[in-house]
């Protein structure tokens, strides 16, 4: 397509529509590129803002100021429509042992009310009990959003379990996914039960559910709050205090079909998770973390190895289970050995006709390549009738670091 301007020459120009699609290709997180794709050309510029503002983080790493915190608002003060085209919002304290600026600062109340179409809200903090209290009842009135589908609360400490559960009644009934990660609540009242009748709670219909801490308040909620119904995906992390309250969740567990289930360090509670009733579930991942050292402590009482606990649950898993996800989180993948003693992953997937194919994964920060090999061609070997058939994968994954 050709344009004439007034002295009679032509210029190429593109249709809107492959302009947006070009830049629909960019990555979002490419802040730097999608800067510069808005400096083009004016028929640039909605596209790449649209982009620019869909994934915004307050504040990154060191930009925790009055100064940028300010010159975001004059921003989105001037131009109140790029405000509309944020979707996911990151709320971070980048310093876990103090609080940031933005977060007793008054500046940011004004800002996060125009972010109304809002779909995703992720919250990485953990002083909660800092903030500025015009603060914290804006970031409530995020969460009432009727567009959010999802919130993830990452790294939490709250002083009570009262505080927790004023973050728990603002989530809206349309919400599709809730994670709450490493949260944790520090002391229990009466005032706090999450089934008394003062606790105003919303009814959800998630189909997920991550459940990764300790606060038995959390898992109460859920039980009392989520009708599992909808509920499709579900990753718990269980401990002597939150298992009870998991076993409620996973007996009407009935139409999840992906779970993971991760164990905290040593799991010494008398009775293991059991799978029996979920009767839907198709993959099931188990997360255990192997530590030798504590192992010895307590003089290798099976019941004490995180392994047998996973493999004991795996046990009671229904048999429409078609893909296993194993992840050993060990320092040393020599160290692997001193958990498969007991011959408890021999005759893993055996009676099993579902079953499609197992991963196992190598879990581990060791740097020497060596270990990590013969961790690999190790559990090759115990696996041996698996490896023979094509049904395992084993590998070695380096966590990212924790921020």
């Amino acid at each position: 397509m050709a344009h004439h301007n007034r002295s009679g020459a032509s210029r190429a120009t593109c249709p809107q529509e492959l302009i947006e699609l070009i830049l629909g290709n960019t990555d979002s997180a490419d802040k730097q590129t999608l800067k510069s794709c808005a400096l083009v050309a004016r028929s640039f510029r909605p596209p790449s803002q649209k982009l620019i503002f869909s994934d915004l983080t307050i504040l990154p790493a060191g930009r925790d100021s009055i100064a940028a915190l300010q010159r975001l608002a004059d921003v989105l003060s001037a131009s109140p429509h790029l405000a509309l085209h944020v979707r996911t919002l990151h709320l971070v304290q980048p310093d876990f042992h103090k609080p940031c600026v933005w977060m007793k600062s008054d500046i940011i109340p004004p800002v996060l009310s125009m972010f109304t179409n809002l779909e995703s809200l992720n919250l990485r903090i953990y002083n909660w009990d800092s903030f500025h209290s015009t603060c914290e009842q804006a970031i409530y009135a995020l969460i009432t959003r009727s567009f959010l589908s999802s919130i993830e609360v990452k790294g939490a400490r709250l002083e009570t379990n009262a505080r927790l559960l004023s973050l728990l009644r603002y989530l809206p009934a349309g919400l599709e996914s809730a994670s709450f990660l490493d949260l944790f609540a520090e002391y229990w009242s009466s005032l706090d039960d999450p089934s008394s009748p003062s606790a105003e709670l919303q009814q959800l219909r998630l189909t997920s559910l991550h459940l990764d801490s300790i606060a038995p308040a959390l898992f109460d909620w859920a039980i009392r709050t989520v009708d599992v119904k909808f509920l499709r995906h579900l990753h718990t992390m269980v401990n002597e205090d939150t298992m009870d309250a998991i076993q409620q969740l996973l007996d009407v567990a009935v139409y999840v079909e992906t779970y993971h289930l991760s164990f905290w360090s040593i799991f010494s509670h008398d009775e293991n998770p059991n799978l029996e009733n979920m009767q839907g579930l198709r993959t099931l991942e188990i997360t255990v973390k192997l530590d030798w050292e504590e192992i010895e402590e307590v003089e290798g009482q099976d019941r004490h190895n995180p392994l047998n606990d996973a493999m004991r649950t795996l046990k009671t898993a229904p048999h429409t289970v078609e893909h296993l996800v194993l992840n050993l989180e060990v320092w040393n993948p020599d160290e692997l050995y001193h958990f498969m003693e007991s011959g408890s992953l021999e005759h893993l997937g055996e009676d099993r006709a579902a079953l499609r194919d197992v991963v196992v994964r190598i879990v581990s920060r060791y740097d020497h390549s060596a270990a990590l090999q013969r961790g690999i061609r190790y559990l090759e070997g115990v696996l041996y009738h698996l490896h023979k058939k094509g049904m395992l994968t084993v590998v070695t994954v380096r966590p990212p670091t924790y921020k």
